[in-house]
């Protein structure tokens, strides 16, 4: 299965996400903040980035710019509880999908089973 990076500042819905994925047989790490996963994209490989829009220090855009710029980038899903917001919105055109907090866990499920399937 995939090595999925999870990237939310609010530690319940980083657990709950973590739970579906890993039922799903996802290796998930997990980062409290952009930063922290930029770390983590700089030192580790991942097949799908995981990310929240609106994070209080370093936020999902900063991550969609930087992993944009590379080579063989991997699959992005851009989330956030506002669809309206403008970095959510930008973030479909940089993002391979998003999805409107709260979702469905079968709808996290299905896109991630998709954009893994254009990868392999």
């Amino acid at each position: 299965m995939a090595k999925i990076l999870l990237i939310d500042d609010m530690k319940g819905v980083r657990r709950a996400i973590s739970a579906v994925l890993k039922r799903a047989g996802h290796t998930v790490i997990e980062a409290d903040d952009g930063g922290v996963g930029l770390q983590l994209l700089q030192s580790q490989r991942f097949d799908l980035v995981i990310t929240d829009m609106l994070m209080p220090q370093h936020d999902g855009m900063e991550v969609l710019l930087f992993l944009e710029q590379l080579p063989d980038r991997p699959k992005v899903l851009a989330i956030s509880g506002v669809s309206a917001d403008e970095a959510f919105m930008l973030a479909r055109s940089k993002a391979d999908a998003t999805l409107a907090k709260p979702f469905d866990n079968s709808d996290l499920v299905e896109t991630i089973d998709r954009l893994l399937k254009v990868a392999a």
